[in-house]
């Protein structure tokens, strides 16, 4: 594909989630996929996927190389732990890579819209006092030191795309808050594929002491392909309301939370279960001699509304973590 051809789909970032919506999109729509590193390994199998790198921190090589798409989904950002080492790195790719996109899809006539892939972690991970929905807010102090640069760059990226969708009326500029992402090809270090990996390898399951209150809310990798190709259909059809006052944000996730520990119990059972109780794993609190972040009834304060998100998706259930979980789990047994 010529680079400054018209296609429908431009996705910058291939991680786990942006290579996934690539892989599922490709069958609907002209796909390409932006990285500053080469084509994953994700992608490799896959014929009808242009893969490009790119250094979005750069605007004129991201000028250069975007072409004329219809949609961008930016699912690019340096997380932990990288974001605490490299931080004028972070920056520059969370930040001003995220500026030059929205500038871009400002100019460029082709583009029709814009979808950033936020973060359930903006609301904070504690404390709650108030209905989680779309209009909660950013509490940045209220989640690990170690998370905190990253949440603050999910801030400013929905500042960023927030400001732009305010400012430019005949495109759609809009955030979908995504819970934390279950999926079989979920990075190796999220909780969730520790628990599993060494579930099934027959190490003991191993929350942390002091966080394993915390209440998590997760979503299927399943419901972010079909949300965001729907959410993509609407841009292209124009067909997505005008929505400036609340920011065109939607909240992606299951609504019922789950503790680290329940996590590892879930996980527990559902291998014992899948491999028909030949492994039978151990679960053991790891004591770090932290103090503990979340009370043991922090879940009970974490009342959640996606109303919003079902009614503009039409999605009437999302997939539960336990039943993403099964999945996963009996996926990896079958494998062995």
């Amino acid at each position: 594909m010529n680079q400054l051809s018209s296609y429908e789909v431009a996705i910058i970032g291939a991680g786990f989630v942006g290579s996934t919506l690539a892989k599922y999109l490709c069958s609907r729509y002209k796909v390409v996929t932006f990285d500053i590193n080469p084509i994953p390994s994700l992608l490799e199998d896959t014929q009808n996927i242009e893969h490009r790198t790119c250094d979005i921190s750069n605007y004129h090589e991201v000028e250069a190389k975007l072409g004329a798409p219809k949609v961008i989904v930016h699912t690019a950002i340096i997380q932990i732990p990288a974001i605490n080492q490299q931080k004028d790195q972070a920056y520059q790719t969370n930040i001003i890579g995220t500026h030059n996109i929205c500038r871009l899809a400002q100019k460029q006539d082709s583009i029709s819209g814009l979808i950033l892939c936020g973060s359930w972690h903006v609301f904070g991970e504690r404390e709650y006092k108030a209905t989680v929905d779309a209009a909660f807010g950013y509490r940045p102090d209220k989640v690990e030191e170690r998370a905190r640069l990253y949440v603050i760059s999910k801030m400013l990226q929905e500042g960023i795309v927030r400001f732009h969708n305010s400012m430019i009326d005949e495109k759609t500029y809009g955030i979908v808050r995504l819970g934390t992402v279950l999926g079989d090809k979920m990075p190796p270090k999220t909780a969730a594929n520790i628990f599993i990996t060494n579930g099934l390898q027959g190490k003991p399951i191993t929350p942390y002491k002091h966080t394993m209150h915390r209440p998590m809310l997760y979503v299927a990798i399943d419901d972010i392909c079909k949300a965001f190709q729907l959410y993509i259909e609407k841009i292209i059809k124009g067909r997505t309301p005008a929505e400036k006052s609340k920011g065109s944000i939607y909240n992606l996730f299951h609504p019922q939370p789950i503790t680290i520990l329940e996590l590892a119990q879930i996980i527990k059972e559902s291998i014992i279960n899948q491999t028909q109780g030949h492994l039978t794993p151990k679960i053991e609190i790891v004591d770090k001699k932290l103090p503990a972040l979340f009370s043991p009834n922090e879940k009970e304060t974490l009342h959640v509304d996606i109303k919003r998100t079902r009614e503009f998706f039409g999605i009437e259930k999302l997939k539960s973590p336990e039943t993403k979980i099964n999945e996963i789990v009996r996926a990896r047994v079958t494998e062995r």
